[in-house]
């Protein structure tokens, strides 16, 4: 029966036949033979993704999660017992917290799997820093935080699953990735902080969420859609799109906002949902 022990330690290679671990020289066996096994499943896998499915943070080549779910389901990747928590943890800017996604992901036949965790904090910049300073804690929609540690919990799954962590530019070119089509993601490390009204603030950070919305809480999807709708050409013709909500002024986060929320209402028939700290979205 395949994954029967007779004497000794039965392992399956990726797609190979069942090995019986009883001697040093059987793991050296294994590993040559599941060696091609797993180049292959990482060519595959990235030839599977294009530029939108990937994001450049800090001149690193990192997979988002669209492209996660691309090669989750192109190799039939099941993930389970999956539990989300809320711990606390301090700093000193005060008591912060951070949500906690653990679980496993498996290939078929469930002989290769790995346990992953992804977390997301309130001291998330994504999420939290705006104008070289922490946001309150008001401004935060706490229901993304918490669905942002699973959306890294399951890129973080899947990509060390596969093998797809540390990737290279010279990778992604080999996989006839456009890498010049990828998404850069900054933060904002200015000292200095724009000004804004307390309406402003409100207006940012609606805005910060419906991105989020129309998005799926995917990060950088929501990064792309923030492009699209701050995009705008001066009189001299040149182009200007905000890279994240800290570098746009008062105005321009009015601006985009009126133009994201044209779309948001087209598509949804009702105005972005103001959502409390905790409530499902």
């Amino acid at each position: 029966m395949n994954g029967e022990r007779k004497g000794g330690e039965a392992m399956v290679p990726l797609g190979g036949d069942i090995i019986q671990v009883e001697r040093v020289e059987d793991i050296i066996s294994i590993a040559q033979k599941r060696e091609g096994i797993i180049d292959k499943l990482m060519e595959i896998a990235l030839k599977r993704t294009n530029a939108r499915d990937w994001m450049s943070v800090e001149n690193q080549p990192y997979l988002g999660h669209s492209g996660a779910e691309k090669v989750a389901r192109l190799f039939g990747i099941k993930l389970r017992t999956i539990q989300t928590t809320k711990d606390w943890s301090e700093d000193s800017k005060g008591r912060f917290y951070i949500y906690r996604t653990t679980g496993t992901a498996e290939l078929p036949g469930s002989y290769d799997s790995i346990e992953a965790l992804g977390t997301c904090s309130q001291r998330d910049k994504f999420f939290a820093w705006a104008n070289g300073d922490w946001r309150d804690t008001a401004e935060i929609d706490e229901t993304n935080i918490m669905k942002a540690s699973y959306s890294n919990f399951v890129v973080n799954a899947i990509t060390h699953l596969l093998g797809l962590r540390n990737m290279t530019w010279e990778d992604l070119k080999s996989a006839k990735i456009d890498v010049d089509k990828i998404k850069k993601i900054e933060y904002d490390k200015g000292s200095q902080k724009k000004d804004f009204s307390e309406e402003g603030k409100s207006v940012r950070t609606k805005l910060g969420n419906m991105l989020l919305q129309m998005a799926n809480n995917d990060k950088d999807a929501a990064a792309k859609l923030l492009e699209k709708y701050s995009f705008w050409t001066d009189k001299d013709k040149k182009e200007h799109k905000a890279s994240s909500l800290a570098n746009m002024t008062e105005k321009w986060i009015n601006t985009t906002y009126g133009r994201a929320k044209e779309d948001y209402e087209k598509v949804a028939g009702a105005p972005p949902q103001e959502r409390e700290p905790g409530q499902e979205g």
